[in-house]
């Protein structure tokens, strides 16, 4: 049986939305125009799942990506499942994923992020901020090593570092 090929239209998607990630947005039309990509992307990330054609690790993350940048805690927790499945099969970078769409999703729905993976630009200091409330009580003591989740100080350091001052 052969393997399964990556969907490229797929990888597309996730390139498209990663340029987008690569400024701030600070004004409101420009956020307007960001989220209207991001809802067009996740629409057809979810036709893509929905004919089957999210079936390889990178498919499964780059769909994860996708939906962790949508608007509500479906598109997180569903975000999460994809990315512990490319996880699972071997995709390193989507252990990250794995912590960050948990932490979204938990703070959709309320409750306080666990993994402090979840930061947000402040306009007035040009600079990012963890976003609180933070518990991380009940981490394991190796889990966010395993996540491969850097410390906030060190995640904190790689946002404002690609801040243009």
């Amino acid at each position: 049986m052969p393997a399964e090929t990556d969907n490229l239209k797929l990888h597309e998607l996730f390139q498209e939305d990663q340029r987008d990630r690569e400024r701030v947005y600070d004004s409101s039309e420009a956020l307007r125009d960001l989220k209207r990509r991001d809802l067009c992307r996740k629409t057809a990330a979810l036709e893509f799942v929905a004919l089957d054609q999210v079936r390889t690790p990178k498919d499964l993350y780059h769909a994860a990506v996708i939906l962790q940048h949508g608007t509500d805690p479906q598109d997180f927790l569903m975000a999460h499942r994809m990315a512990c499945m490319a996880a699972i099969q071997g995709h390193q970078v989507g252990r990250w994923l794995t912590a960050a769409a948990l932490d979204r999703f938990l703070m959709a729905v309320g409750l306080a992020q666990i993994y402090g993976t979840q930061f947000e630009h402040s306009a007035p200091d040009n600079a990012y901020q963890l976003k609180l409330p933070i518990d991380d009580s009940r981490l394991l003591a190796s889990e966010k090593k395993f996540f491969k989740v850097p410390s906030v100080i060190e995640r904190l350091s790689q946002l404002n570092g690609k801040i243009k001052k």
